[in-house]
C-alpha cells in the first residue's frame, strides 16, 4: 500500500530566506511493475510526490528509506525512474543556498574536505 502525505503550504511562494523541504520515505518504485492492474502505480506515487513538490515550490526532495521496491530493480525500472526524475529534477532556477560552515572543522578525519579523501 501506497501513502501519499502532502503538506500543503501557503501558495504565497516563498521569501528569500526560506529552504523548503520535502521528505518522501519507502517510495517502493517497482512494486508489482509485471501486474497489468498494478503495474504503474508505484511510478504514478512517484510522479505525484514530484508533481507536488514542484506546486509547493520545494527546494530539496529528501529520498529516504527505499526508493525501489527490489534491491536490483529491472532495467524498466531503473529508465522509468531516471526519466520521472529528469522530468521533475532538473530546471531553470538556480540554487540559492550555500554552506557557510568549515567543513574541516564538521569533518575533521577526513584529510582533503574537497574530495574526502
Amino acid at each position: 500500500m501506497l501513502l501519499l502525505l502532502c503538506l500543503v503550504f501557503p501558495s504565497s511562494p516563498p521569501d528569500a530566506d526560506t529552504f523548503r523541504v520535502m521528505i518522501s520515505t519507502d517510495n517502493h518504485v517497482g512494486y508489482l511493475e509485471t501486474d497489468p492492474i498494478r503495474g504503474n502505480d508505484s511510478f504514478a506515487s512517484f510522479r505525484e510526490m514530484l508533481q507536488h513538490a514542484r506546486a509547493n515550490q520545494v527546494d530539496f526532495v529528501l529520498l529516504g528509506g527505499d526508493l525501489f521496491h527490489d534491491n536490483k530493480p529491472s532495467r524498466q525500472t531503473l529508465c522509468r525512474t531516471v526519466n520521472i526524475l529528469r522530468q521533475f529534477a532538473f530546471g531553470e532556477n538556480p540554487i540559492t543556498f550555500e554552506i557557510i560552515s568549515d567543513q574541516a572543522k564538521n569533518f575533521p578525519t577526513t584529510s582533503d574536505a574537497q574530495t574526502g579523501c
